[in-house]
């Protein structure tokens, strides 16, 4: 593991380990209603958020919401946002990690609890964060070949009380 890829596990593990997730929330424009496809808030049981945000090739992680503090800088581009919240209740007891094998470079995440029966995918693409709810780790792993076959992607999973460890997703 280059320093890297450790940097992300440590904000994982500090992030995401063993947190109870109850909501995903998308914001959107105030004006349009559009949906902001490059920002996204999980919503943890206690209140708590985890903010997402792309732009280019790594994400930004943030523990405060868009009124709260904008880590993100929305508001120069938005003049109001609406928070939509749909509803998915798991505790995190897995986590997978897919970085990029050409570049530094967080591809994306797998977030499930221990049988997988409630998960996340996210997909960092540029300017975009894709998710699929209830996601198998083998609809997630047919989906990151698909994308990204031609480059290569390098696999770091946790599961519940274990390291991190490289594996083939």
């Amino acid at each position: 593991m280059n320093n890297y890829i450790i940097s992300f596990t440590k904000k994982f593990d500090y992030f995401f380990d063993k947190k109870e997730i109850s909501n995903i929330i998308y914001l959107h424009d105030e004006d349009d209603n559009e949906r902001l496809d490059h920002v996204l808030f999980l919503e943890k049981d206690n209140g708590d958020v985890i903010g997402l945000y792309i732009r280019g090739m790594n994400p930004l992680i943030s523990v405060n919401r868009v009124y709260d503090l904008d880590d993100f800088n929305l508001f120069s581009s938005y003049e109001g946002l609406i928070e939509c919240k749909e509803n998915i209740k798991f505790k995190i007891e897995y986590i997978g990690l897919f970085f990029s094998t050409q570049y530094n470079e967080l591809l994306g995440f797998y977030l499930a609890n221990n049988d997988a029966s409630s998960a996340i995918f996210i997909l960092f693409l540029q300017d975009e964060i894709y998710i699929e709810k209830d996601c198998s780790k083998y609809e997630a792993s047919r989906i990151l070949e698909k994308r990204f076959s031609t480059e290569g992607f390098i696999t770091y999973e946790k599961k519940c009380e274990t390291d991190w460890r490289q594996l083939n997703f």
